[in-house]
């Protein structure tokens, strides 16, 4: 990928992280977060597809399982401490944007068993 892509494309999803961030703010708990589903998913969807593109994958594994979650909640289902795990992992998202090498193996193994658990 060129630099100037990179470029875009980080600024792109340190956006939407940011506003990952302010919707979450917003929020007191799960049922603030239900309400919020649908902006939520449409961040952490951009994020899953652009992030892998620039060499982000772990971000991009993670806001797929994170997207698919929320449109459960989209659907309809009410997941009990989504609003813990996304506070969770949102410190994570913006240290790997900010360095590279940032290791999220924790976080990204934690948000897997917690969907898997929704099974």
């Amino acid at each position: 990928m060129s630099d100037e892509f990179i470029k875009i494309a980080t600024s792109e999803i340190n956006e939407e992280i940011s506003a990952i961030s302010s919707v979450l703010k917003s929020c007191k708990g799960d049922d603030d977060v239900y309400g919020n589903s649908k902006d939520l998913q449409s961040h952490t969807h951009k994020i899953k597809g652009l992030a892998p593109m620039m060499g982000q994958e772990e971000l991009g594994s993670i806001c797929s399982t994170l997207d698919a979650i929320l449109k459960q909640i989209n659907d309809g289902k009410k997941i009990a401490e989504i609003f813990d795990i996304l506070n969770e992992t949102l410190p994570h998202m913006e240290n790997t944007m900010s360095s590279p090498d940032y290791d999220m193996r924790g976080i990204s193994e934690k948000i897997t068993n917690f969907s898997s658990s929704l099974k």
